[in-house]
């Protein structure tokens, strides 16, 4: 996986001001899809999978804008790149599983978007718990001001 300093020179992250404001209000939203995924997972699985892994992407987008990063949106490959940012920048305090399991979770919800798979309310459910800690860790990274 490339390191954030790979990802900025290969032009795939660029440096940006830090906008501690942006960042709560990408963390509001990923709280929010959290609760929204819980409340729907039995009924559209498919929805709430997209919903939990939208809350971890806004979530590592959050940290990343705090700490003065985002995502070249115009290439391909920006959530493949917020993935990796998250794997080196969240390292110390995230769970190494809810990391590893944020790659899988991009690729289930790319296949379950565009490639037709089932997912059920277990595999949301379990990856609903890793969301939620990715979140948990980038709120006390990020903190209120």
């Amino acid at each position: 996986m490339p390191t954030i300093a790979e990802l900025v020179a290969a032009g795939r992250l660029e440096r940006v001001r830090p906008d501690k404001r942006e960042a709560r209000d990408l963390l509001r939203h990923a709280q929010a899809h959290l609760e929204s995924a819980a409340a729907i997972a039995a009924r559209d699985p498919a929805g709430a999978y997209q919903l939990a892994y939208d809350a971890a992407r806004k979530a590592v987008t959050a940290d990343m804008i705090a700490s003065g990063y985002r995502v070249k949106t115009d290439r391909p490959g920006a959530h493949a790149a917020t993935v990796a940012y998250a794997a080196e920048a969240l390292a110390d305090m995230a769970d190494a599983a809810s990391l590893r399991r944020l790659d899988r979770m991009r690729r289930l919800r790319n296949r379950s978007e565009y490639g037709g798979i089932t997912l059920g309310a277990a595999q949301v459910a379990a990856d609903l718990v890793h969301a939620g800690e990715l979140v948990v860790v980038v709120e006390r990274r990020v903190p209120q001001t």
